[in-house]
Formats: structure tokens, sequence, C-alpha cells
């Protein structure tokens, strides 16, 4: 019996990493990315001031609707 001749092993080729792209956005775009970051950051703290207030004028709605209707503990 003859024994089958082994075929070398193929070497595993490194993968080269390709290159990434790197983009640049204009100023402009970049100026105008910022202003609007800043719009919703203070817009959000705006919201949330205005829910405060809103929650406030609630209570003392129900309190003065208290006094109003005669109900009051005072």
């Amino acid at each position: 019996m003859s024994t089958a001749a082994k075929t070398p092993a193929k070497r595993a080729q490194k993968a080269v990493p390709e290159p990434v792209a790197e983009y640049r956005m204009p100023k402009e775009v970049a100026d105008w990315i910022k202003r609007a970051e800043a719009r919703i950051t203070f817009m959000t703290t705006q919201i949330e001031d205005l829910k405060d207030a809103n929650a406030k004028l609630r209570r003392a709605n129900k309190v003065m609707e208290q006094r109003v209707m005669g109900q009051s503990q005072e």
C-alpha cells in the first residue's frame, strides 16, 4: 500500500485592516451642530423648570379651590 502524500498546509494570510476613511466636516457645520446642541440643552432645562412651576401652581390651585369652597382647615 502506498501512503498518500500530504500536501503542505497553506499559511494563513494575515488580514490587513483597510484604512478607515476619516471625513472632516466643514467648520460651519460643526458650529451649527454646537449651537443646536446648546439650544437643546437650554430648552431641556427650561422644560424642567416649567414642569416644576406647573406642579407648584397646581398645588396652589387646589389650596385656593378648597378655601373658596369653604373646606379649608384654617
